[in-house]
């Protein structure tokens, strides 16, 4: 899954009706109410304000609104984009200022679809993949060997501690983490400990 990094205006006019779309990082459905309303107090001459958002991992918690619109025309394609485009934690709220003409459902699909696709496109997002956060603790003598290990094998360092041993914390594939704790056990002849493992996604 994909997770926005810089998010884009995107904009859409047809018969002087006008749609405007941004995109949100949202981790929870809090996150997605704060800024609906933030969204709705900074338009507030605006008739509608349709939305669609993707949240989790998995990207299973969906949720869509037409907000006034004709059932099916603005929520729902908007929520289909996202899931299409395989991007999550993401919230996209399309505002509508009418125009005086009605666009009817096949108009407004396109209308909000395009807003959406507009703003997509010219906003950035990262991939990421599953990979587990792990906290190793060795002794000083074999530092150089494993900076080294780390170097070579372009595992990323997150945080370094050096007291009264060394103390890493990484990020390493889960397709590699079976290779490189047995890599790393080898090197320090079975002294080395995991002090810490969580499972996550991260852009590595």
């Amino acid at each position: 899954m994909k997770k926005l990094k810089t998010a884009s205006e995107g904009f859409y006019t047809e018969k002087k009706s006008k749609f405007i779309c941004h995109l949100f990082n949202v981790e929870n459905n809090d996150d997605v109410q704060e800024i609906l309303k933030s969204e709705k107090k900074k338009y507030f001459d605006a008739k509608h304000h349709c939305y669609a958002y993707v949240i989790g991992e998995d990207g299973s918690n969906v949720k869509c609104s037409d907000d006034g619109e004709p059932s099916g025309t603005a929520g729902r394609p908007m929520l289909e984009i996202l899931q299409r485009e395989e991007v999550t934690n993401i919230l996209c709220v399309v505002t509508r200022y009418f125009g005086g003409t009605l666009l009817g459902t096949g108009g407004l699909v396109r209308a909000y679809s395009e807003a959406l696709k507009d703003s997509l496109s010219k906003s950035e997002f990262a991939s990421e993949s599953e990979a587990y956060i792990l906290k190793f603790r060795y002794a000083y003598n074999y530092d150089t060997k494993i900076s080294a290990y780390f170097r070579d094998d372009k595992v990323k360092i997150l945080s370094s501690d050096y007291s009264d041993a060394v103390i890493v914390e990484t990020v390493i594939p889960s397709d590699k983490k079976e290779t490189v704790c047995g890599d790393l056990n080898n090197l320090t002849k079975g002294s080395i400990e995991i002090l810490d493992e969580v499972k996550c996604f991260y852009e590595l």
